[in-house]
């Protein structure tokens, strides 16, 4: 099997190929060929479909937490700006085609029951997001760009104002912190390349949507209201704090626990820009609406004698960590009673250790959080999987059931916006002595490993690019991470202990 990985490099660019070289812990010879397979999911997350040109985007605050700002140490990462959030429909085209390709699973040769997507799908919670998120997912054309149709307004484009914490591909004459401190290159052209009209072939596997943080709140932490709304599709952005403000003022902004709010005020300096109204943030509903659901938590059976439940950990009130609400918690136990002999998959945006957001708005709303959700799951013998998202990483935890014989095992999937830009897949076996296994592996998208420097043509050209400039994040850089992409030490079969 190809893994990419690092190739070979002298300079600061890190550059990417495909090797042979097997994963540092390949448990794919497994022997599962006298297991019965109950159910083969594909498991995507945090896709972050975005409109980069929006006004409703906090990308000025992303430099104080960057690295060697004075603020970093107190604020963290802020996450308000990526480098590659140009490239979001085309890395989620690549990933779809990635599935398309592979129509059986190559572990147990069984056709994929489903994809199950747990959250994040969009980025700012808008409508054209909400747009393009779907004409990727059923197929298409589409044209990702809002505003100006004849040149970008992205915080990188020379057409908008210039900033030196942002990369500025078509180059210029003024430099910036991406292309003089960390080698990031000029690419002519690629402005327009990643606008460009493309066709979308569609999943073409059945596909549950669970709500994300970044589908229902803007930047993924605040609730919209009135003056957001209008913010949103309005002609001019914000491109930095008011002057009598300090930068410690972003602690406001990206809580993890609500209240959360903007922290622009009318002196904020801003910049022109062309309005759209196709940017408008998505209300209470629209998302559940959009994907063909009543409300954003729900039950489907996959495969055989599987049920997935599906449930809603965004806090409307504010903040991007998770938890529920108390009408959705008694949901949740009435349907683990009604699932008789079903084993039971769960699915949240939020993993368990991301359920503290218990903060209810001025209502003081009660809402349920981690400790009270694993207990429920914990004592119900059939629930044997949990799948996540949101911490942009693969990751395996295992919850011990009292006796420590049987186990819940809670999986997360990478982001698809993120390095390594990879998605997961998780089927449930059983034994021929009857107990259950789970089989999970990484996968990458389709795009070629090597980006090719003035090959920008198509959505996999595209996608490619996008995957490097992700290996070369500041984010990825500052936390040392030089690990090939294809290495994952959680593929595995797993025993729940469950017969």
């Amino acid at each position: 099997m190809s893994r990419i990985a690092d190739a070979p490099h002298a300079g600061e660019w890190v550059t990417l190929t495909e090797t042979d070289a097997p994963p540092a812990a390949d448990a794919s010879s497994t022997r599962v060929g006298d297991h019965e397979v109950l159910a083969s999911l594909v498991h995507l997350s945090d896709c972050h479909v975005c409109d980069p040109e929006s006004p409703a985007r906090c990308e000025y605050l992303e430099r104080f937490g960057m690295p060697g700002s004075p603020y970093r140490n107190v604020l963290g990462t802020i996450g308000t700006y990526r480098p590659h959030e140009i490239f979001t429909t085309q890395l989620f085209a690549a990933m779809i085609d990635a599935v398309n390709a592979r129509p059986r699973s190559g572990r147990t040769g069984r056709a994929w029951d489903a994809a199950v997507i747990t959250g994040d799908l969009t980025d700012n919670a808008q409508h054209n997001e909400l747009d393009w998120y779907l004409t990727l997912l059923r197929g298409g054309t589409l044209t990702p760009h809002s505003g100006d149709a004849a040149r970008s307004e992205w915080v990188g484009s020379p057409h908008a104002a210039w900033s030196p914490w942002y990369w500025h591909p078509e180059g210029g004459a003024r430099g910036d912190e991406f292309r003089d401190r960390y080698s990031f290159p000029s690419v002519p052209g690629l402005l327009d390349a990643a606008r460009a009209t493309f066709d979308c072939a569609g999943l073409r596997i059945p596909h549950h949507c669970v709500h994300g943080n970044h589908d229902g709140l803007l930047q993924g932490t605040v609730a919209a209201d009135r003056d957001l709304d209008a913010l949103a599709v309005a002609g001019d952005r914000i491109v930095g704090l008011d002057p009598a403000d300090t930068p410690l003022v972003t602690l406001d902004a990206v809580p993890g626990t609500g209240p959360a709010r903007y922290v622009h005020t009318a002196r904020s300096p801003r910049e022109p820009i062309t309005p759209s109204a196709r940017r408008a943030p998505l209300a209470r509903g629209d998302f559940a609406r959009a994907v063909g659901r009543a409300c954003n938590h729900f039950a489907a059976d996959v495969g055989d004698h599987v049920r997935l439940l599906a449930i809603d950990t965004v806090n409307p009130h504010g903040g991007w960590e998770g938890s529920l609400d108390r009408p959705q918690m008694d949901w949740l136990r009435a349907q683990l009673d009604a699932a008789g002999d079903r084993w039971i998959v769960v699915a949240s945006h939020h993993p368990s250790w991301c359920l503290t957001n218990r903060w209810g708005g001025p209502a003081g709303e009660p809402r349920v959080g981690t400790e009270e959700l694993l207990a429920v799951l914990l004592a119900h013998p059939r629930v044997v999987a949990w799948m996540a998202g949101h911490v942009h990483s693969h990751g395996i935890l295992r919850h011990a059931r009292p006796g420590g014989r049987e186990w819940l095992w809670e999986i997360t999937a990478a982001a698809v916006v993120d390095w390594p830009q990879q998605g997961r897949t998780l089927e449930l076996l059983r034994a021929p002595d009857g107990e259950i296994h789970l089989a999970t592996a990484s996968f990458d998208h389709a795009a070629p490993a090597a980006w090719r420097p003035g090959h920008l043509d198509g959505h996999l050209a595209i996608a490619s690019v996008a995957r490097t400039v992700a290996r070369n994040h500041l984010r990825i850089r500052a936390r040392g991470d030089h690990a090939p992409a294809g290495v994952d030490v959680h593929d595995a079969v797993l025993a729940t202990g469950r017969r």
